[in-house]
């Protein structure tokens, strides 16, 4: 289906590019200008191709698992069609400068080609749902939790095939209970990992309300490798799922949870993002490197780096650079100062953290690849080994400099708040969020908030 959408997007973009030169060729006479020859928009023609086509794919109209309302497609073309416009502008005025393409036919082929999308991507979604009504592509579920909550999406599933889930069972804790109506009971909670691999489920609905948080937390992480997403059918993880995707089955509100992996796509340019960022941040910040250095050495007695094993993504161990901001006596593994007075704070480490100047050296990391820009807090090892099977799923991706808990109250947080918004963070990453959590560093840089 991708393929054969990718195929057909490629004619249709090129076509309808061409045609846009036909329309303003046609349409001379209402304009003050005489259009370019052809030559110039055919040799253009690659450039303005991959522009489109990365706008497409970027705003989900190549991803066929997720179920969307007519209204949020309508969204997606929308902004599809924005990005590809800007971007065909900026790809007009940077590389193809000398060939002078005519304005009118770039916004004449982004008009074209948002009537195309929103044209090819209605009849696809017609047939999508004839298919789904018909029994054709339906997605494998399991509902974890046989009790009441359970039992309801039991119903609307069973009674509403259109919303295209095919149920394969329940699993449940419960040893008395069998089956709900004719759905069996297929195993319990843990087997659910195997259950999912066995039966090729894609999607749990966790129906449990009255489950513990760390359980809740243990049976998602465990399912991690399988590829499952999971559907909560009430809000009970807090700031975890504050915000993300909310749907329905048939008026049964759900919070949907999606795995949280970047496409290679993705990673790859948020790598190429950490470069960039991390490059325009070191040059003028290796002015202040050779005065940080003689203040601490002029402070107190030590090295002015400090370098510390952390935990870095899939659980590798790296040596991480900071400007000392403690006394050299202090023990190397540490719980962090929980106040600025804290006596192992030197008084230019109290400086330095306070505006997270100590965390500068940091950037040589980020150009090894060991950190990024954004993620969680690169932990102490001693923390790690504390932490249960749900918490070491902070470990999936690259720690950062910055997080979302850095900014929403830094070091005020206990741990487990900050874990939780590190979550959200794994749960939820995009460029655009790390983006958005960059610029909100600023200020929180700035005015010290939360920092000692």
């Amino acid at each position: 289906m991708t393929i054969f959408l990718l195929l057909l997007d490629g004619v249709f973009y090129s076509l309808l590019w061409l045609g846009a030169y036909y329309v303003r060729l046609w349409a001379t006479p209402l304009f003050a200008k005489f259009i370019n020859e052809l030559f110039h928009y055919t040799k253009s023609l690659p450039g303005i191709l991959g522009i489109w086509l990365f706008a497409t794919a970027y705003y989900g109209h190549y991803v066929h698992k997720e179920r969307i309302s007519s209204l949020n497609q309508v969204s997606r073309i929308f902004k599809a069609a924005f990005a590809g416009l800007l971007g065909t502008l900026a790809v007009a005025h940077v590389f193809y400068k000398g060939h002078e393409l005519g304005r009118a036919v770039i916004f004449i082929s982004a008009l074209f080609n948002f009537l195309y999308l929103y044209i090819s991507r209605t009849i696809l979604r017609a047939a999508k749902r004839r298919c789904v009504e018909a029994g054709i592509g339906l997605k494998r579920c399991l509902i974890a939790g046989a009790g009441v909550c359970g039992a309801k999406v039991m119903e609307h599933i069973v009674g509403h095939p259109e919303v295209g889930f095919e149920l394969v069972g329940f699993v449940d804790d419960d040893p008395q209970k069998k089956s709900v109506g004719d759905i069996p009971i297929l195993g319990t909670l843990d087997n659910l990992p195997r259950l999912v691999r066995d039966y090729q489920v894609e999607e749990v609905f966790l129906a449990i309300p009255s489950l513990p948080r760390d359980r809740q937390m243990d049976i998602i992480v465990r399912c991690d490798d399988t590829g499952v997403d999971f559907r909560i059918v009430s809000d009970i993880f807090g700031v975890i799922t504050d915000q993300v995707k909310i749907d329905e089955v048939d008026e049964v509100p759900v919070i949907m949870l999606k795995d949280g992996r970047l496409s290679p796509t993705l990673a790859f340019i948020k790598r190429v993002m950490d470069i960039i960022i991390a490059s325009l941040l070191m040059l003028p910040t290796l002015i202040v490197w050779p005065i940080i250095v003689i203040l601490i050495r002029l402070d107190s007695r030590g090295a002015a780096i400090f370098k510390q094993e952390r935990y870095g993504k899939d659980g590798r161990i790296f040596v991480m650079y900071k400007f000392r901001t403690m006394c050299v006596e202090t023990p190397k593994f540490q719980e962090a100062p929980e106040n600025p007075d804290d006596p192992r704070i030197t008084r230019v480490g109290r400086f330095l953290r306070k505006y997270s100047l100590d965390e500068i050296p940091q950037l040589l990391n980020v150009f090894r690849g060991e950190m990024s820009m954004v993620g969680p807090r690169p932990e102490m090892p001693f923390i790690v080994e504390k932490y249960e099977e749900w918490q070491r799923r902070r470990l999936c991706v690259k720690p950062g400099i910055t997080g979302l808990w850095q900014i929403v109250g830094r070091k005020k947080l206990p741990l487990y708040q900050n874990l939780e918004y590190d979550f959200y963070y794994i749960r939820n990453q995009s460029l655009m969020l790390d983006l958005i959590i960059l610029w909100k560093t600023i200020p929180a840089v700035l005015f010290g908030k939360g920092a000692f």
